[in-house]
């Protein structure tokens, strides 16, 4: 069995649960969730901020995926025993697909999960490209970092403080 997920970037996530689609925070419609041999896959939209292909490849290794292939368009992996596609759309709309490779079922639940699990490690990833950023760039755009402080959920602090005459 296996599962199709659709990735709606954040901001069209949020019109479509206005209007009263959204449940779980994340997940915005589901068709056949019981599914049979000659039915459709079931279809799960997803809310998520994954954007960058390479920065996919990076979260699904913090997976422990492997056999990760990126391409612009296009990301596979195997991960916990699913083989994982995801596919950029014409519109700019990831779609995951996850299918079994052990012979488990693939269950809308399952692989909402597993998508939850790369959407975190995915954040984890801007976060440390966006702090990098700003420590390259602190300098030579008029400031100084006073201190850095990473907490216990891993969000990063940063304290810049503006120099005279910049």
């Amino acid at each position: 069995m296996s599962v199709t997920l659709v990735l709606l970037p954040i901001a069209l996530a949020a019109a479509a649960a206005a209007g009263g689609v959204g449940a779980l925070g994340a997940v915005t419609t589901a068709k056949g969730n019981a599914r049979t041999d000659s039915g459709p896959a079931p279809e799960v939209r997803v809310r998520t901020r994954m954007k960058d292909s390479t920065l996919l490849a990076d979260a699904l290794a913090a997976l422990g995926a492997t056999g990760v292939e990126v391409s612009r368009t296009r990301v596979t992996a195997e991960v916990d025993g699913v083989a994982l596609t995801l596919t950029l759309t014409e519109d700019e709309v990831w779609e995951a697909h996850v299918e079994s490779l052990d012979g488990r079922d693939v269950t809308v639940a399952s692989a909402t999960e597993l998508l939850q699990r790369l959407d975190a490690e995915y954040a984890a990833g801007v976060q440390q490209a966006v702090a990098e950023k700003i420590r390259l760039r602190a300098e030579s755009s008029g400031f100084d970092l006073v201190s850095e402080t990473r907490d216990a959920d891993d969000t990063v602090t940063m304290v810049l403080n503006v120099r005279t005459g910049a």
